[in-house]
């Protein structure tokens, strides 16, 4: 029994205060973060849920009411507080990269891991959810004449450099289950 304690505890200490999973919208975060938590026994914290729980509402509500600024501006100042939470795995929306100051902070004491995908993948995965319009809005004005594959193209192109300097895992999550995921994250630490 002793020693099954002392096993225990030294898992938990070689394991980091927090791991982080970041990517791009549909990549599958919030369901490999709730697997891993599991099978870590950390608690699991979607970023864009305890958004929209302290903002009052979707954040495409938000969006349209208030802007991309005021959404931005209140997960920035959610990012801040987070690098005090210890043993979290923490599902980031797909914009939180563009924190570079405090994802620099939070990354210290975490493994981040970037959820990849292509972006014929994301169109789909997109596609099938139900909830993709109110949980995701238009990350450009409709007026520019942007279809929605041009538009994620686009904004790929400009966060992609971030996720892969802003992280210390990639995977690729085509043709992998969440479990597979998660069992890849696990099998790291």
């Amino acid at each position: 029994m002793k020693n099954q304690v002392s096993e225990q505890q030294q898992e938990q200490q070689r394991l980091p205060q927090r791991i982080i999973l970041t990517g791009f919208r549909a990549t599958g975060k919030t369901v490999v973060g709730k697997i891993l938590a599991q099978v870590i026994g950390f608690h699991f914290l979607d970023t864009d849920q305890k958004l929209c729980q302290r903002m009052g509402c979707s954040i495409t509500e938000a969006v349209q009411v208030q802007g991309w600024q005021y959404f931005r501006s209140q997960e920035r100042a959610l990012l801040s507080e987070l690098p005090s939470w210890e043993k979290m795995i923490i599902a980031t929306g797909g914009g939180a990269i563009l924190h570079q100051e405090e994802w620099q902070e939070l990354r210290r004491g975490s493994l981040v891991v970037w959820l990849r995908t292509d972006l014929a993948t994301t169109l789909s995965r997109l596609a099938l959810d139900q909830k993709t319009d109110e949980q995701r809005p238009a990350l450009k004005k409709q007026e520019e004449g942007q279809n929605p594959a041009q538009e994620i193209a686009a904004v790929l192109a400009e966060r992609e450099p971030l996720y892969r300097a802003g992280s210390d895992l990639v995977l690729d999550t085509e043709g992998k289950t969440p479990e597979e995921l998660a069992g890849e994250i696990y099998g790291t630490l």
